[in-house]
């Protein structure tokens, strides 16, 4: 565009001196300091032509920098009485009232020239866009090859006084002076003097940053040698100046060429916002949009283009609308499908087909909105329904009668608000339904639907007669899958009986023999209460479907029902080595297992179903990093170092995969381990009972057990005459519960201790109590280790604090044993005082235990030699009542067959092999 001198001005020639103090962004053209002197023709105005110009004076106002922050997009309210979906593609950004100010747009352009935004985050920001297809999640930042200090000079915003009041916006017309210094850039431009045309551009940004000429004439300038820095300058021109939708279809072009789509999909968008009824636009963006996997975005595109489009766009409505619903039915997303299709019913009901009404009605199916179905199918198709009223002596009235004057008011009401009366209207209230009449030119589809309808109604009685006139016209082999609809709907009606008259020609058709078909025949048997046709059933979708567990479980219940055991256990049969395994399965065939007496298969399925949350047991030697810590974390850490050490993994290789399924719960499954652990012990698998409780340590469903579980690995170490592992237990047992049954378990553990590692324990908890326990526990171990003078002292020490038969009958049986040592002295006044000790046990103990003092003082002779007090106490033992408690308890308490053995051994000793062999006879004999 030239300049030319008109009667408000004329044309001088100006030289201007570019010195290098002028290159600040405040009074400078952004010129290096090594530019040489330029001619430049600027327009001379005279006194008449500045007075008239428009002087804002807030463009010579300086503004401080502002924090802009990201604008939030607004959802204005849906103002259609149709159900429509509330997204941001329904109205337009250029409707929204912007407030940025001039320095928030500076700030922004300058930010996206120096790349640190997207033009999608540009143009959002800009315009406070609302359209979601323009925001971009990507945080990725394209820089392009500018001076970015010279554009950070020329774009920086001046600082402003301190107030809150917000500047106006500024506008997007250059003022007459801008105008002509426009007019001489597109002449230099065009005379090839492109780097002083650019240097002019950016002079009019710093002045007018919201005019889009400057913007246009750089995209040009650099359209050849830089077009990424073209396409970003055309980028803000056509933001600027964006009601041209050729320009950003243009700009999409050029973005894909550049590989940006993203871009692409942005200028489609800004296209569609600039003609908004142009169709090829949505499709080209919705294809882009698909392309990128945005599959969220290519649904809004078509939404919004249909709620654009007018009814006279009937075809194009109708054809995006069926794909808008195919692609959420396909999603499972029926309502917004709905939605759609109302979108035809009520723009173009004039083009509704029987195609539309069958896509409609099915929806409303699987939206259990019947009656609004059966309204449809009425209104479209030539069913005939008569109604009645629910009240004696009214009129009966049916859906072709005429409508009478309240009906038709209110159905004018209706479509004065823009809503669909897509039926007569009827009172739920007051009007049931009498009679039907389905003609048969209804297409097969519909009828389905129809009797689906009524069925859901709860009009069987209704259904029932059609129901003949269904099945016996139409053929199974093509129409089975509504068939099946059918019965579905009347098997949730609880009508076993009359589904099973649309289900026997399916199974016995060659197209819909399926397992689907079969399972459903199965189930109607099991309504019906017969039994053996309901297993004949699910054998047939065992048959042609053996993956399918729910079936599986079903026949396995229904032959556990009629007790045939074996059956149901082969039904629940899983490989673990190529079958996904479903715990559920696998749990009700461990219990079956179990209940037919199958144990060894029954402990290996248990161990099965437990190796899903548990840790499989390599070697004894594992044991040791699961008996110290203490709680599944740690356990699991410990075992896993250890495994590492020897440079072998956690995980088993080759192992199952199991499904996600919730059952067993955690507390059904944790009482099938107590059952396997109770009949490990019984059939005295110790060994397996030791492998399976340390198993259930690394679980971590069991892990709120984890006391219980520990308890049963120390009963397992001590079945299994593990000392080792069990010590480990049940040292930590001792520590956190000192009580007598803590004292106990571990004096077992030390009996059959084959290490000394519980002295230093023991020795480390003494002192802290007077008596305890542990002190006789120390001195028992010396005793056991030979020093008997500890031993003593300890007892001894023990008797004057609280004196027990216990402690009584160790301190004599010490002095016994010091008596007995070679090199003792005062043998003859340890044996005295042993057995007053005896004597003292004998009184402590009282009648409850007569038979054991008789025993232990007659063991005490025995020992010594002194033969005749021996006999004398081994007879007493045989002649005296041992009492209730030991009568109870005899296979544990009773000691006449032990003191007769001994009292045998004393007449062998003595040559009297008479009497012995009475001893043995009478009271050892069976």
């Amino acid at each position: 565009m030239e300049c030319t001198a008109s009667e408000a001005s004329r044309n001088i020639s100006i030289t201007v001196e570019v010195a290098s103090e002028m290159s600040t962004a405040d009074d400078s053209l952004a010129i290096s300091e090594n530019s040489s002197v330029a001619p430049v023709i600027i327009e001379e105005l005279d006194e008449s032509a500045i007075s008239s110009m428009d002087m804002d004076i807030n463009e010579f106002v300086e503004a401080k920098a502002l924090q802009i922050k990201e604008v939030t997009d607004v959802i204005p309210t849906c103002p259609f009485s149709l159900p429509c979906t509330h997204n941001k593609d329904i109205v337009d950004a250029e409707d929204q009232d912007t407030s940025l100010t001039a320095d928030e747009e500076d700030r922004l352009t300058k930010q996206f020239l120096n790349g640190e935004l997207t033009f999608s985050e540009y143009s959002s920001r800009m315009d406070q866009d609302i359209d979601l297809e323009t925001i971009e999640s990507d945080a990725s930042r394209r820089t392009i090859g500018f001076d970015h200090v010279a554009v950070q000079k020329i774009m920086e915003p001046k600082p402003h006084k301190a107030n809150n009041v917000r500047q106006k916006r500024k506008k997007r017309v250059l003022p007459p002076v801008l105008q002509g210094l426009m007019g001489e850039a597109n002449l230099r431009f065009a005379k090839g003097e492109e780097e002083l045309a650019a240097q002019i551009c950016m002079e009019i940004i710093r002045q007018v940053p919201s005019a889009p000429e400057p913007f246009q004439t750089l995209a040009m300038i650099y359209e050849h040698d830089q077009p990424e820095k073209s396409l970003q300058f055309a980028l803000i021109a056509a933001h600027l100046s964006p009601k041209d939708a050729d320009q950003w279809v243009r700009l999409a072009n050029l973005s894909l060429e550049s590989g940006d789509m993203k871009q692409a999909i942005t200028c489609y968008s800004k296209a569609i916002q600039a003609s908004p009824k142009d169709i090829s636009l949505y499709e080209t963006r919705a294809h882009l949009q698909e392309q990128n996997g945005d599959k969220k975005a290519y649904l809004r595109g078509y939404t919004k283009l249909i709620h654009q489009l007018e009814a006279e766009d009937g075809e194009y409505i109708m054809k995006y609308a069926k794909i808008l619903a195919k692609r959420y039915m396909q999603e499972d997303n029926n309502e917004q499908a709905l939605e759609a299709v109302e979108t035809i019913f009520t723009k173009c009901p004039d083009l509704i087909t029987l195609e539309e009404v069958n896509i409609m009605t099915e929806l409303l199916i699987a939206l259990k909105q019947f009656k609004r179905c059966l309204d449809i199918l009425v209104k479209y198709t030539n069913i005939q329904v008569r109604y009645k009223k629910k009240e004696e002596g009214e009129k009966e009235t049916t859906a072709n009668d005429p409508k009478s004057e309240k009906e038709e008011e209110e159905e004018e009401r209706s479509n004065a608000k823009g809503k669909a009366t897509l039926a007569p209207s009827r009172s739920e209230n007051s009007y049931e339904i009498e009679s039907c009449d389905v003609p048969d030119n209804v297409v097969v589809d519909l009828k389905a639907k129809f009797l689906i309808t009524l069925i859901e109604l709860d009009y069987i009685s209704i259904a029932e007669k059609l129901l003949p006139k269904f099945y016996m016209r139409e053929n199974p082999e093509i129409s089975g899958d509504l068939f099946l609809d059918v019965a579905e709907a009347l098997m949730g009606k609880k009508e076993f009986q009359r589904a099973l008259v649309l289900l026997d020609p399916l199974v016995k058709s060659s197209n819909f023999s399926l397992a689907a078909v079969w399972l459903r025949h199965a189930e109607c048997w099991v309504g019906c209460n017969t039994l053996d046709k309901a297993i004949e059933s699910y054998e047939a979708v065992r048959r042609l479907s053996p993956q399918h567990l729910g079936a599986r479980l079903a026949l396995a219940k229904l032959y556990k029902k009629s007790e045939h055991y074996d059956k149901a256990i082969q039904v629940l049969y899983q490989d673990p080595e190529s079958d996904t395994l479903d715990p559920d399965v696998l749990y009700q065939r461990t219990l079956l297992l179990f209940k037919v007496g199958r144990y060894e298969e029954y402990f290996s399925s248990g161990m099965l179903l437990f190796s899903r949350h548990c840790v499989n047991i390599r070697t004894k030697v594992e044991l040791n990093a699961l008996a110290r810590a203490t709680g599944v974390r740690q356990r699991l850490d410990s075992l896993q170092l250890r495994r590492l050490s020897c440079g072998e993994r956690l995980e088993d290789e080759n192992a199952p995969t199991f499904i996600a399924n919730a059952r067993p719960s955690e507390k059904n499954e944790f009482l099938l381990f107590l059952q396997m652990c109770k009949l490990a012990c019984k059939l005295n698998k110790y060994g397996f009972l030791q492998r399976l409780c340390f198993t259930a340590l690394t679980s971590k469903r069991f892990k709120k057990r984890n006391s219980h579980i520990i308890f049963l690995c120390l009963i397992s170490c001590i079945h299994n005459k593990d000392s080792f592992y069990g010590y480990n237990i049940v040292r930590e047992f001792v520590r956190v519960c000192q009580r007598s049954n803590s004292w106990n378990l571990l004096n077992i553990i030390i009996q059959r201790a084959e290490d000394l590692r519980h002295n230093r324990f023991i020795m480390r908890l003494l002192g802290r109590d007077v008596f305890s326990y542990l002190h006789i526990m120390h001195a028992n171990n010396c005793l056991v280790s030979g020093t008997y003078k500890y031993a003593l002292n300890g007892y001894m020490s023990l008797f004057k604090v609280a004196p027990s038969a216990l402690l009584a009958l160790l301190i004599g049986v010490t002095q016994l044993q010091m008596a007995c040592q070679k090199m003792s002295a005062k043998k003859n006044q340890l044996v005295i005082q042993a057995l007053a000790f005896f004597k003292k046990y004998m009184q402590l103990r009282g009648k409850e235990g007569q038979q054991e003092t008789y025993y232990n003082m007659a063991r005490a002779f025995h020992q010594i030699g002194l033969l005749p007090s021996a006999i004398h106490f081994y007879k007493l033992v045989l002649k005296e009542d041992p009492g209730d408690l030991v009568k109870q308890h005899a296979n544990l308490l009773d000691l006449r067959k032990e003191a007769a053995f001994n009292l045998h051994l004393v007449y062998l000793q003595s040559e009297n092999h008479l009497l012995a062999r009475m001893c043995l006879e009478n009271d050892i004999t069976i």
